[in-house]
């Protein structure tokens, strides 16, 4: 199956993949892309780009540190939502554990302290959102270099899939309570169409983009959540077009879909 992206975003990759075979060489084992940009969902204003990177051995401080100035040099290029990528060792894939180490992340959320040379380059690190990106990237990611997606990439048992998405969830209700109790708001997107997503994955097994969980919410869900799904619908795909929510209303779904999200786990 191809990639179906713009001309522009496939020099991108390229550029991204010749970094690392640049600077690995047989150390590089395959770089793998995933989310919404694989599941034809990307939006360049509200996406991200995510990728993940395996490596056979771990890497040294210079080699993360060099690596991440050549990645900020690179992000400047990226989308205005960035470039989200992990970099793990193929032990970490053939002994998994929930949550998986990893040797070096990159994302908005952390170019800064790359920048200002703050960043932690020494200690070991977890993350458990690696679980759920394993099985998307197993389900419906690209390699862009290496060794295939099925030679490597576990089958990651359902309940840490379940937990990874459900801890993102989570976090999205506890930001949708803290707002406002009345009148109406921006629809968050990110948090509305997530929740639609792990639902989708709780009640039917389907993995599916942030897009295509919206969609499937309008078609299983509660009505009364309908105009809320459809609003975060309309500005994922198009940033600006949609429309203030009920404020109120946004706060019952959250409630409905974590409540549903955390009896799932017990």
């Amino acid at each position: 199956m191809e990639l179906k992206t713009s001309d522009w975003m496939k020099d991108f990759l390229s550029e991204f993949v010749q970094i690392f075979v640049e600077g690995f060489g047989e150390n590089l084992v395959g770089i793998y892309l995933h989310g919404s940009l694989a599941m034809e969902s990307f939006n360049p204003v509200s996406s991200d780009v995510d990728l993940l990177v395996v490596v056979r051995d771990r890497l040294s401080w210079e080699e993360k540190s060099g690596l991440g100035q050549r990645l900020l040099q690179l992000s400047e290029q990226a989308p205005p939502n960035g470039l989200e990528m992990s970099i793990l060792t193929l032990d970490s894939l053939t002994s998994f554990q929930y949550p998986t180490p990893y040797e070096l992340h990159f994302s908005n959320g952390n170019k800064e302290r790359f920048a200002l040379g703050t960043i932690d380059l020494t200690s070991d690190q977890t993350d458990p959102d690696l679980a759920a990106h394993f099985v998307i990237t197993k389900a419906r990611g690209f390699c862009l270099y290496g060794e295939a997606i099925e030679a490597i990439f576990p089958d990651v048992p359902r309940e840490y899939y379940l937990d990874s998405l459900a801890q993102d969830a989570e976090w999205s209700a506890q930001k949708i309570m803290q707002g406002v109790d009345h009148g109406e708001c921006a629809v968050p997107v990110y948090g509305v169409l997530n929740f639609c997503r792990v639902l989708a994955f709780i009640e039917q097994d389907l993995i599916t983009s942030k897009r295509e969980g919206g969609q499937w919410g309008i078609k299983h869900l509660p009505s009364e959540y309908h105009p809320l799904i459809r609003e975060a619908l309309k500005e994922y795909a198009v940033s600006g077009t949609s429309r203030p929510v009920d404020c109120a209303l946004l706060k019952a779904f959250a409630a409905y879909a974590n409540g549903m999200i955390q009896q799932s786990r017990s």
